[in-house]
């Protein structure tokens, strides 16, 4: 990166008629670009810049979070002219070379003494600590092999921060140690078959992860993506072929990521695909089941987005749907069932003023049927059976509590068992053998942090296998209410308050609202705060209100 750009600038910007300063600092790594923004005003400091390009003194920023752009022509030393687009407004923005220094004054940050003063006021007959309510589990991360024979999960050490990778025979209850985390930061790990187990990890801390490969019992550890300054991540784990999985890197462009189909016995890496438009990249593939790139999803000008797909008689792509950045069309999974190869589960909400999902023929660019739908949420996820020739398990959704709508006999019979022996709580499986005899699931409610049990299908029975904050009682956590109440402007507001047991009883007490980030993409739900629990126990009520987001609201005003 060119050092006439590396540093800091700030300019003010006029959107309907409030000015503002925006700050954006350049910095140019080793290996990277790293841009980030802030808008004093709002109070918002350190917004990522998904793209920084800088090509024939033309400076372009996508600022993904924000769905915005800014482009602008370096005119001489220290100035740079040019326009900032947002929600479909472009305004001028010019931006000046300044030193950046400490936002704000430096004399009001607080000192370590005024923090300690605080620290102490927290005195009482508490049964619970601060730090009880923020400590992380032991144990976590837990999955099952392929053939269901061994269960793996992460561990931490006492008095360490470091989680470390086992694996457990289930038979002899033998466990060995198959990774150690040490100052490379350990991402993620998965099964990819019975012998392998893939993971993420980054180099002496510098957060730039590789896939490595290990076996079961620790030996043969490799790094298969060994090229220097890249990122690199598992995007589909290609069930039905043993040794391959497919990746994204940025081995030829930093600012852009590829795929790559790669063998983890050989370590053989075959490039799928370039992503050659820089100011409108590729941010996300399709596959189906057999690792054939069917569509892909490209951002353009920084805010909207675009769903290109393949014609298979022809192998080229053409472009099936554009999406303002408040519209949704995306592929969720491609349908096995039917003996149509063009038709795909599609969630949208192109046509609504909430997300739906439906039956899509992308040869013929229309909906064959609805799926799915909520008359008053957006659709969620759906989940299909494998074994079963892919029958649909449920649909979900996130209401005031997140709804599991089951329509497999299997899930009817497994969702009716689990509220019957977890009554008021929320149940997920989060892990399976390829055959579905045995299952990992995870229960959980405002009260409760979380319980895994394992599941057998064969006998409908299950068994605990770790709770993750046994030192937290349920008896003593505080409820979270979900509310609603009509806006002055007649719409719904949803929210949740969590209540000491004291104002239940009658009595008064101070109230904390917490909102959230967003507005997009962002909202509060139902389930264990530690935040809120930690208030409620010093007798405090917490509120927590959920911005209206919705199509139909961006487009009514």
């Amino acid at each position: 990166m060119s050092k006439q750009i590396v540093g800091d600038w700030k300019g003010v910007v006029t959107l309907d008629g409030l000015e503002m300063e925006m700050v954006f600092h350049i910095k140019d790594t080793d290996h990277d670009v790293l841009t980030t923004m802030d808008i004093p005003m709002q109070g918002a400091f350190d917004i990522a810049i998904g793209q920084t390009v800088f090509a024939d003194n033309q400076l372009t920023l996508h600022i993904s979070d924000l769905q915005s752009e800014f482009k602008g022509q370096l005119i001489e030393e220290g100035i740079i002219e040019g326009q900032f687009t947002t929600n479909d407004k472009s305004v001028a923005l010019t931006l000046t070379r300044f030193e950046a220094k400490l936002p704000g004054n430096p004399d009001l940050v607080t000192s370590d003494e005024e923090l300690r003063k605080l620290i102490d006021r927290d005195h009482g007959d508490y049964k619970y600590k601060v730090e009880n309510y923020f400590s992380r589990p032991k144990a976590s991360s837990f999955q099952l092999s392929p053939d269901g024979k061994y269960m793996s999960y992460r561990e931490k050490e006492d008095n360490s921060t470091k989680r470390h990778v086992y694996v457990k025979e289930i038979a002899t209850g033998q466990v060995t140690r198959i990774l150690e985390e040490k100052d490379e930061l350990i991402r993620n790990y998965f099964w990819k078959n019975n012998e392998r187990i893939l993971y993420a990890m980054d180099q002496g801390g510098n957060e730039q992860y590789h896939i490595h490969a290990v076996n079961i019992d620790g030996s043969n550890d490799v790094d298969l993506t060994p090229f220097e300054g890249i990122q690199a991540g598992v995007s589909n784990m290609l069930k039905e072929q043993k040794n391959h999985v497919i990746i994204e890197m940025n081995k030829n462009n930093k600012q852009v990521f590829e795929p790559y189909k790669l063998n983890i016995v050989t370590g053989e890496i075959e490039q799928l695909y370039e992503n050659l438009d820089i100011e409108n990249p590729i941010q996300g593939f399709d596959y189906d089941k057999e690792g054939n790139l069917r569509g892909y999803t490209r951002l353009v000008n920084g805010v909207d987005s675009e769903q290109w797909y393949k014609n298979l008689e022809t192998g080229e792509f053409y472009l099936v749907k554009k999406m303002k950045w408040y519209e949704s069309f995306g592929i969720i999974a491609y349908d096995y069932v039917g003996d149509n190869p063009d038709i795909a589960y599609v969630a949208t909400n192109l046509d609504s003023d909430k997300i739906r999902i439906v039956l899509y023929d992308f040869k013929k660019k229309e909906i064959v049927k609805e799926v799915y739908s909520n008359a008053e949420y957006d659709a969620g996820t759906m989940a299909r059976s494998r074994k079963r020739n892919w029958e649909i398990d449920y649909f979900s959704y996130v209401g005031e509590k997140e709804i599991i709508e089951p329509v497999s006999d299997f899930y009817k019979e497994f969702t009716a068992q689990m509220k019957a022996a977890f009554p008021d709580k929320e149940f997920s499986i989060v892990g399976a053998d390829d055959d579905e005899n045995t299952l990992l699931f995870v229960v959980m409610s405002d009260k409760h942090v979380g319980t895994y049990y394992q599941y057998d299908n064969k006998t409908k029975t299950f068994t605990l296998l770790y709770e993750l904050m046994p030192h937290l009682k349920e008896t003593d956590m505080a409820e979270m209410r979900p509310i609603k109440f009509t806006s002055r402007d007649g719409l719904t507001i949803h929210g949740y308050i969590t209540l000491p047991a004291v104002a239940i009883e009658g009595k008064k007490v101070p109230l904390i609202v917490n909102p959230h980030g967003g507005p997009q993409g962002i909202r509060d739900g139902w389930g264990f705060n530690p935040e809120a629990q930690l208030f409620a126990s010093r007798g405090w009520a917490t509120l927590q209100v959920n911005f209206v987001f919705r199509v139909v609201t961006v487009r009514l005003f």
